[in-house]
């Protein structure tokens, strides 16, 4: 009987228990909804209520959460910095957001992440991670790539996600191609233009199929210093790098992608910045097999290139003592020693990129490339 009585008293304090908590929350829940219906004041409402409105923050009104983040209620200044980011209000919805970082969540972290993020904007995000509030995740990896991070602090699942490398990777040649290229960039952005002129190239290759193959981008990050201005010839240091002896072997030529600097060939290397247009990148592509530009070459390479005489270039004739070929015109190449011939009455590709590539020109290359692709300065 004792034991049977003893049960009965701990039920009706459990079923008292239960009442109440019910009744509680059926308190918060009318509260907020006085907020979002009656016209209740906000903040006196929050204040009986704190728990439930920051469970809930995010569904009150605009209004609503203003005045409470105005009145420095973190989960509101949360709510509403989320809200202004939505709106493009982006410097106002800093005050707010970042004056609630003491105290937020790491999922409400990840939630202020993942709009930031979606703006591009790669400072604010940085303040997080200074903060230690942003996690670790796919947004922490982007801000790494964005802020050229070493190799090492990169996720390889992450990059391959992306569709690209690390320089630590191993990469395939491509046999079937009579030239592979090594595409590489030091930074976020170069790595994705990258891919788009990669792909641009696989949709209409260029001067025939299975010409050139693209590795996927490969990030060097740090390990290689690329210091051009816009101006200047973009210019990477090889020489004192220790990457070189890391990247795969066997590629023909390859591809380096700072974020600024002119953009040239040499010793089957490419340097073009990441604003350079696709057309620009396949001018380029022709230096690779010998051609050379139409437009008014740079004093010191006229000095000695202009000094010759007869087929200096698929598309380029000094005629210094020798007679321009039958058909040929005068191009702009040489301002001092012979005179340059070239193959099209017509502006080219070689003198303006943007005119893309003609039918003569393409038979050009392709001709130049059966009799000499042996020949031609490897990486």
């Amino acid at each position: 009987m004792k034991a049977l009585a003893n049960y009965l008293k701990l039920s009706a304090l459990l079923l008292c228990a239960s009442v109440i908590s019910g009744s509680s929350n059926k308190q918060n829940s009318i509260g907020f909804w006085q907020v979002l219906h009656a016209k209740a004041n906000v903040i006196d409402s929050y204040w009986q209520f704190p728990r439930y409105f920051a469970n809930h923050i995010l569904q009150l009104p605009t209004t609503a959460l203003a005045t409470l983040a105005r009145n420095k209620i973190a989960d509101a200044q949360y709510g509403y910095g989320l809200s202004l980011l939505s709106n493009n209000q982006t410097e106002t919805a800093k005050l707010f957001w970042q004056a609630s970082l003491h105290k937020i969540t790491r999922a409400q972290q990840k939630k202020l992440a993942d709009s930031l993020f979606s703006q591009q904007r790669w400072q604010d995000l940085a303040l997080l991670k200074n903060q230690n509030k942003l996690p670790k995740g796919d947004i922490f990896y982007h801000l790494q790539l964005q802020q050229q991070a070493p190799i090492e602090t990169l996720s390889a699942s992450f990059m391959n996600k992306l569709g690209f490398l690390l320089a630590s990777e191993q990469v395939e040649i491509q046999k079937q191609c009579t030239f592979n290229v090594l595409m590489l960039s030091d930074h976020r952005d170069g790595l994705y233009r990258l891919n788009q002129f990669r792909n641009a190239y696989f949709q209409n290759p260029e001067p025939s199929l299975n010409t050139f193959c693209f590795s996927k981008p490969v990030y060097v990050g740090s390990a290689i210093s690329c210091n051009s201005t816009e101006s200047s010839r973009a210019k990477c240091n090889w020489q004192q790098s220790s990457l070189k002896k890391r990247l795969p072997t066997g590629f023909d030529f390859a591809v380096m992608m700072p974020k600024q600097g002119t953009a040239s060939v040499k010793n089957g290397l490419m340097h073009i910045n990441s604003q350079a247009s696709y057309a620009v990148f396949l001018h380029e592509l022709m230096h690779f097999n010998g051609f050379e530009d139409e437009y008014a070459l740079p004093a010191k390479k006229q000095a000695w290139l202009c000094q010759l005489d007869g087929f200096v270039a698929p598309n380029l004739f000094i005629a210094k003592k020798s007679v321009a070929p039958k058909g040929w015109h005068k191009s702009q190449s040489c301002q001092q020693g012979g005179t340059a011939y070239k193959p099209s009455a017509q502006w080219s590709i070689m003198q303006y990129q943007q005119l893309g590539l003609s039918a003569q020109y393409r038979i050009l290359w392709q001709t130049h490339i059966a009799l000499n692709a042996d020949l031609f300065a490897r990486f």
